[in-house]
């Protein structure tokens, strides 16, 4: 009787093509997508993991970046070790949120440890085994956090317009959290450190930090607090007694659905999209070294990021309409050209030799802010397509196999994300390793070359360039497209009865 009536009060009044649907109001969806906010923030501290090992801990940067890589994989690989305890979790109430908290409190704890309490005290093997053991702890956090706060878009509403929304809210929350530490940072941070990332710098910068993604993770859970009871997990297994989900599930939902797999291959092509390119290290190279001015590259980004913004409602709109398959193809293609066209302006201000015009107020730094609007704008829109496909995927899996699984899909996700990101600074840390930073990283006033440039080029529009041509080969193997999920949503009514 308590499940029915939870499911009475958290469908829609109006039916929807024969489908009746889960609705969330709207001030659920924009405090509960606020994780969002605070896991973007736990990666921006993973993108100066790289700095503070080099320079807290005495450890060499190709050394740092294989360090860092293979830690983060590990981690990646753990997340569908943690999604599987969720799953197995049945308290009355607070399931998603105990993630959250926990995940934020270990987190933290671990940021402290690397950045603050251990960073400067230790070199040689002594400082190599105290950064992997704080960058362990870091990462458990992390992963834990992760877990909990990729569930809250999956399971807060499986209306089609709503998850639509979902996604947009979720996006502004991930490049909005950039923006203002980015503003902290150049504004009000770097000045008092000489524009210098110095250990200093950085221990301040975690406090920041921990401040900001705790209030994040509280507004998380007070949007989420009406559906993270027992009986949203229980409305959805069809009124069975709830089995645990094993590992080999999880491996039979992986090998057995083309749909898990090609959005797998789109989470990577967009992350690599996303990551690379802002790698701490690599926008110091362009900024720092190309441009020569943080202050001016930060006004402009203020600029392009907030405007930006927008096209992550216009996506939004885009997505209910034509849903989430259609506007992934779309959209990377669009950002192909604006890529290429970036790449063509960089050089017709004269390469190596010519960015520092951008350094500047003028028309160049102008037409560079409009190229970067048009760059982030696409990927937000592609960011929004991606969260929608992810709760699709859910239901189109419960309908398959029989088993809600919101947690392994946002482990999945977790383990791509972390995947890539771990690559991402990688390939940074190693890549410029050729153009001269060996002992030491790129900062402010550093001489600019054409390797230098040509470097930059590739990491911030080539790589990402690849991974959009990847987003649209797996769109041609992935079916769910709107139509399909009309049928994906009955088939689950008729499930619940």
């Amino acid at each position: 009787m308590q499940k029915d009536s939870f499911i009475r009060n958290r469908k829609s009044d109006v039916d929807d093509g024969g489908v009746s649907y889960q609705k969330a109001a709207t001030w659920e969806i924009v405090l509960g997508m606020a994780n969002n906010g605070a896991d973007v923030a736990f990666y921006i501290l993973m993108g100066y993991a790289s700095m503070i090992a080099v320079e807290g801990y005495g450890i060499k940067m190709a050394l740092a970046g294989v360090v860092l890589t293979v830690m983060r994989i590990c981690f990646g690989a753990m997340d569908a070790a943690i999604a599987g305890v969720f799953e197995r979790m049945s308290p009355r109430r607070g399931k998603i949120r105990i993630f959250m908290l926990a995940g934020w409190l270990v987190c933290m704890a671990g940021a402290l440890l690397l950045y603050t309490w251990c960073a400067g005290k230790f070199e040689g093997l002594a400082g190599l085994a105290i950064f992997i053991l704080a960058y362990f702890v870091f990462l458990l956090g992390y992963s834990i956090n992760s877990v909990g706060g990729g569930t809250v878009g999956i399971v807060i509403t499986n209306e089609p317009r709503q998850r639509a929304m979902v996604g947009v809210v979720g996006t502004v929350f991930s490049y909005l959290i950039p923006i203002v530490f980015m503003n902290i940072t150049t504004f009000a941070i770097l000045p008092r450190y000489h524009q210098q990332y110095s250990i200093e710098m950085l221990a301040e910068l975690v406090l920041w930090y921990a401040v900001f993604s705790f209030v994040l993770v509280l507004l998380s859970c007070i949007g989420v607090a009406k559906v993270d009871v027992k009986e949203t997990f229980a409305v959805a297994s069809s009124g069975q007694k709830k089995e645990h989900v094993s590992f080999r599930d999880m491996w039979e939902m992986f090998k057995s659905n083309r749909n898990v797999q090609m959005y797998m291959l789109t989470g990577v092509a967009n992350k690599l999209a996303q990551q690379t390119g802002t790698q701490t290290i690599i926008l110091t190279l362009l900024n720092g070294v190309l441009i020569g001015s943080y202050a001016a590259t930060t006004m402009a980004g203020n600029f392009t990021q907030i405007v930006g913004i927008a096209f992550a409602f216009g996506g939004g709109i885009f997505i209910s309409k034509w849903g989430a398959k259609k506007c992934t193809v779309v959209w990377s293609w669009i950002s192909i050209g604006i890529a290429g066209a970036a790449v063509g302006f960089c050089l017709l201000l004269g390469g190596a030799h010519g960015m520092q015009k951008l350094g500047v107020v003028g028309v160049p730094l102008v037409l560079w802010a409009i190229l970067n609007l048009a760059k982030s704008g696409s990927m937000m829109i592609l960011t929004t397509a991606n969260s929608a496909m992810r709760a699709d995927i859910v239901d189109y899996e419960h309908t398959r196999s029989g088993r809600y699984m919101p947690a392994v899909i946002s482990g999945i996700y977790s383990f791509v994300d972390k995947l890539v990101s771990s690559l991402g600074s990688t390939v940074a840390a190693v890549s410029i390793t050729f153009v001269g930073y060996i002992n030491s990283v790129p900062q402010l006033g550093d001489e600019a070359t054409w390797p230098k440039f040509w470097m930059c080029m590739f990491l911030v529009m080539g790589l990402p360039m690849l991974g959009w041509i990847c987003n649209i080969i797996a769109m041609k193997f992935y079916d769910l497209n709107k139509e399909r999920m009309v049928e994906v949503q009955k088939s689950r009514q008729a499930m619940r009865g």
